[in-house]
């Protein structure tokens, strides 16, 4: 008995049907098929692995897989966390750029008010220097005693300067000094290499009798002093004070630069001048 049940079955899904297809209007047959229910089967199996394998293809291959639920990279944390700190670290470096902006922009209008401090720092120092110059009773008895000694020396030249008033300068700007002064060469100043956008101060108490622009100096500023000094300051990349602003020792005034026609790097060409004379301003100033 299960031998025919078999055999029937067997015949049963060999069993051939015919599948024709016909056009509505003319009922005419335009394609047929052969197909018995083993055909039928064998085919859906080989479609169905035929899908699997290609999705398994697709999601073992492409980022699809991500998506899957429970599915674990290993790498995907680390990535995280790298992608993390370069996010933080883009972070801080874009808010410094922000705060350095604010400040250059707070330096330009003028809205950035540190001239207190350099005043109240310039008056110390002028209030220090009167209490240094000042001499005590035994100095001052030392010093009669030796000049009326050296007075009758002829050998001894005088080098008592004229000018009794006695100027404490201060430093134009921080940096190296890398051309010195050589009046042979027409060189009547200092250039002093500094970092980029340094702050340019004046020497000493004054009056701006000039500032402008020329293509050789670039933004050039000058300043009248007492005792007829005048500093020049070249080559800054931005003017901070106008013609007619009166400024202290120690005051910004401008920003260096490279601005001027021959300037290769950040730096300052200063000069100083008494009575229409240029000086070195080696002599006058500790760089």
């Amino acid at each position: 008995m299960k031998k025919i049940h078999f055999k029937a079955f067997l015949e049963k899904i060999r069993f051939k049907y015919r599948v024709s297809i016909l056009n509505e209007n003319t009922l005419e047959e335009t394609v047929h098929f052969r197909l018995s229910r083993f055909n039928v089967f064998l085919a859906s199996c080989i479609l169905i692995t035929l899908c699997f394998v290609i999705d398994s293809f697709l999601i073992i291959k492409t980022p699809l897989k991500q998506f899957l639920p429970g599915y674990e990279n290993t790498g995907v944390r680390a990535e995280y966390i790298h992608n993390a700190i370069v996010v933080d670290s883009l972070y801080n470096h874009v808010k410094k750029q922000d705060e350095y902006i604010a400040v250059l922009r707070n330096l330009l209008t003028g809205n950035l008010k540190t001239d207190k401090v350099v005043s109240l720092d310039s008056l110390a120092l002028k209030n220090r220097e009167q209490v240094l110059l000042t001499k005590q009773d035994k100095e001052k008895k030392f010093c009669d005693e030796f000049e009326n000694e050296e007075q009758y020396n002829l050998s001894t030249p005088n080098t008592t300067p004229k000018n009794k008033n006695t100027s404490v300068f201060f430093k134009p700007a921080k940096g190296i000094i890398s051309d010195k002064y050589n009046s042979q060469k027409s060189h009547y100043g200092i250039d002093v290499i500094t970092a980029p956008n340094e702050n340019i101060v004046s020497i000493l108490n004054g009056t701006v009798i000039y500032a402008g622009f020329t293509l050789d100096e670039g933004y050039v500023i000058a300043i009248q002093h007492e005792n007829e000094f005048i500093s020049i300051y070249k080559n800054n990349s931005h003017l901070l004070k106008s013609i007619g602003s009166n400024v202290k020792a120690g005051e910004s005034i401008a920003i260096a630069g490279n601005t001027g026609k021959k300037a290769t790097q950040t730096h300052i060409h200063f000069e100083l001048w008494q009575k229409g004379k240029p000086l070195n301003p080696e002599e006058y100033i500790i760089f």
